[in-house]
């Protein structure tokens, strides 16, 4: 997009630059609003900017009322100013339009000035870079800059994944670039363990690569070329972006490059355990990881000049206004870029996060264990490493902080404070969250294409428990009391990793839903569906729920793995003990007054219980994962025909305030019992539900209620205290019959 024409500014506009917004209280502007958005009105855009951004209707009307100042020494133009405001918390500067006391203002403008231009010494408008392209001799020389400051000034490296005994767990092949050139392309396959010592002790003597495969098949290795590419690989009929991977790494002066597809042999299922098992060590112990967001494609190359055309210097639906000046102190031409929007540093990551490898499974752990990452964009190149995080034009430079990249999350999860309930926590929610909203090409790979991440979570976790079983720090009353916090799980619980689940707090990992706007597939077509009681069991976004108290306990699990190098790999058909309270209750769907609207709700019979008579209460409504045939018959009888079910309370939130896990029972032929997963009910506490006035809003087997449903209704014991029927089903759920020991599968 072009830049905005600076020829129709007002008066008050064109003297802005950057000595003028410099100055104490910026520049002076005009003397009221109504001038401001008359100047606006006859077509100057900066002017247009400043009025059509977010303003308080209470500012809005102040400004409106207050005269233009008349106090002695104060001209009528002094009455608004443009000034810089920043850089702020973000790293970024704002120039924004404000009365004279900068009481009130309008949301900032994005300003920078151009690199090389003058400007005073003590300018607050940051710099930024005009692009080329990010094949370019000056972007290649920004890259170098990024890294040897990183490896000088960071310590990104020092939090790779220790492999058995704290030794290099290398990759078996990389790709050998010590003759390779750009007029003499010579490259082939070398065996790590044939590389002299004094190269394979140096971390970070290779990078490695990112990057989509595509549909169309490309060369890669297999047993029939295994031998003739350890002599050479042929380089013309590799993908572009391979070989602009390969120009980059030798720029930056690495030998070795290791691809997945030219590693690893393609046809070798033996080989592919091995290599594969080995990935969360060979991305971690890598000097640099190139990210290849341009394409979706490998043939679709690393740079930005083979399909698109760079943009100066912010994205295409950001065109600048460009006000070119002289400054008076020295005569010279100096430029300021401002910008018709806010851009949240959210968005600054938007060229990576809308990058295509951001939707594919395997690239998430790529990224996140890789200790810097070279994202070469459609717009941009950028920098990543577990402390920083850069732009090529400078402006989305954050300052030294990561702020929720994913290699400085990594970075933030070494923190000696965090006990193995934070670890676990940030699994769910930083992990497992964004991860499942990823695509793969076989659902197989779900988890070993996390395998990676959750290597290193093992190692944090054993971290954590060891901070607080040998508790070095604290007193020895602190380090009991930590010590008896965790007594209740022995190490290996703790360490448990069972389909993408951790032991340590079982209920929080049983606790998950598919994320609320998926659309839920109907089971069909023979499908089995497995180990139901983790999220791997159902295709899309999930989310998972805190209980702060676990209400269930793991008591063993068999977990059997398809790859034996691998215990963070693919897993067949898993089985997991739970101990906990569980009862009977009725699965049934219901509308509410409208047949495309309605829900799942469960029911307990409640036994008499002292005065109180006995009741059906309805305990909460239920996330079903998937719709079977079954289930389809049920929500079309409105309520008619219910489904007999098991509740598990996994963890509470309080005492009243439950999430379960809803499961079917399955008797086999050798009489063995076993349940699988339906849904997560959440059992609200009476004080959670909301009201309307006196009037609960919220629908009893489909009727709207009034305060007469038996969820609502309320008794007097002969001690004068009130009891719901809701109350009574969660005190049902921790009576000593209803403890007992059950199979998931």
């Amino acid at each position: 997009m072009s830049p905005v024409p600076v020829g129709s500014l007002c008066q008050y506009c064109k003297g802005i630059n950057v000595e003028t917004i410099s100055q104490p209280g910026g520049h002076a502007h005009a003397h009221s609003l109504a001038v401001i958005q008359q100047s606006a009105q006859q077509g100057c855009a900066l002017c247009g900017w400043f009025v059509t951004l977010t303003w308080s209707r209470e500012i809005d009307n102040e400004m409106r009322e207050v005269e233009p100042p008349t106090s002695a020494g104060r001209q009528s133009t002094d009455r608004f100013h443009v000034r810089p405001v920043g850089p702020g918390y973000l790293g970024q500067s704002h120039i924004c339009l404000t009365d004279e006391t900068g009481e009130y203002q309008t949301t900032g403008l994005e300003v920078c000035r151009l690199e090389g231009d003058l400007a005073p010494d003590d300018c607050p408008i940051p710099v930024c870079r005009a692009l080329s392209d990010t094949a370019s001799p000056e972007t290649q020389e920004t890259a170098l800059s990024w890294l040897k400051q990183c490896e000088v000034e960071h310590d990104c490296n020092n939090l790779s994944i220790p492999g058995p005994n704290n030794t290099y767990v290398l990759p078996g092949r990389l790709v050998d670039l010590r003759s390779f050139t750009p007029t003499t392309p010579i490259i082939r396959l070398v065996e790590t363990f044939a590389l002299p010592g004094n190269i394979t002790n140096t971390p970070g003597f290779y990078s490695t690569l990112s990057y989509c495969w595509g549909i169309s098949p490309f060369y890669n290795t297999t047993s029939a070329n295994l031998t003739s590419s350890l002599t050479q690989i042929p380089f013309n009929i590799l993908p572009q972006t391979f070989k602009d991977a390969f120009l980059i790494t030798t720029q930056l002066g690495t030998p070795f490059i290791w691809i997945d597809a030219l590693c690893i042999i393609q046809n070798s299922l033996h080989d592919w355990e091995i290599e594969s098992a080995k990935m969360p060590y060979i991305y971690s112990l890598s000097r640099f990881c190139i990210a290849a967001d341009a394409t979706a494609v490998a043939e679709g190359g690393c740079f930005n000049s083979h399909n698109h055309s760079p943009q100066h210097p912010r994205r295409k639906e950001a065109a600048p206004l460009i006000i070119p000046s002289i400054l008076a102190s020295t005569s010279q031409i100096s430029r300021l870029y401002i910008y018709p929007r806010h851009h949240h540093f959210t968005n600054s990551q938007a060229p990576i996060s809308d990058a295509p490898i951001s939707t594919r499974g395997w690239c998430f752990q790529e990224r996140f264990l890789s200790p810097r990452t070279l994202h070469y964009t459609s717009e941009q190149l950028y920098w990543e490493c577990r402390q920083d995080f850069k732009s090529e034009d400078l402006i989305n430079n954050t300052q030294g902080q990561p702020w929720g990249t994913m290699p400085g999350a990594l970075a933030q999860l070494y923190d000696p404070t965090f006990r193995p309930e934070h670890v676990v926590r940030t699994w769910y929610k930083s992990i497992v969250a964004p991860y499942s909203r990823r695509s793969l090409t076989k659902e197989t790979d779900r988890l070993p294409a996390i395998g990676g991440v959750a290597r290193v979570y093992a190692h944090l976790l054993s971290q954590a428990e060891k901070r607080i079983r040998n508790a070095e720090t604290q007193t020895w009353v602190e380090g009991w009391v930590e010590r008896l916090k965790v007594k209740q799980y022995d190490l290996v619980e703790n360490s448990a990793y069972i389909a993408g689940i951790w032991g340590h707090q079982i209920g929080h990992g049983l606790s998950w839903r598919r994320r609320k706007g998926t659309k839920k597939p109907v089971a069909g077509h023979g499908r089995k569906r497995t180990n139901t009681f983790s999220w791997i069991s159902v295709d899309g976004p999930v989310e998972h729920f805190y209980g702060y108290i676990e209400a269930t306990r793991l008591v063993k699990w068999n977990v059997p793995l398809l790859n034996p190098l691998d215990p963070f790999g693919g897993v067949g058909e898993c089985e997991i003990t739970l101990e906990g309270n569980v009862i009977e209750g009725k699965l049934g769907y219901y509308h509410h007054g409208d047949a495309n609207a309605g829900e799942w709700r469960v029911f307990v019979d409640i036994p008499p219980d002292g005065e109180l008579d006995h009741g059906t209460v309805d305990i909460g409504s239920v996330d079903i994962d998937e719709e079977t045939d079954e289930l389809a018959d049920i929500k079309a009888s409105n309520g008619l025909v219910v489904r007999d079910v098991w509740i598990l309370a996994t963890s509470m939130r309080n005492t009243l305030d439950v999430y379960a896990l809803v499961l079917v029972q399955t008797v086999e032929d050798d009489g063995k019992v076993t349940y699988q997963r339906l849904g997560l009910l959440w059992i609200k506490s009476p004080g959670r539900m909301p009201v309307a006035g006196r009037a609960p809003r919220h629908t009893y087997r489909g009727v709207t209620c009034r305060n007469t449903c038996p969820l609502c209704s309320s008794m007097v014991d002969s001690h004068g205290k009130e009891f719901h029927y809701k109350t009574l089903a969660l005190l049902q759920m921790n009576r000593d019959e209803a403890f007992q020991q059950i199979v998931i599968v």
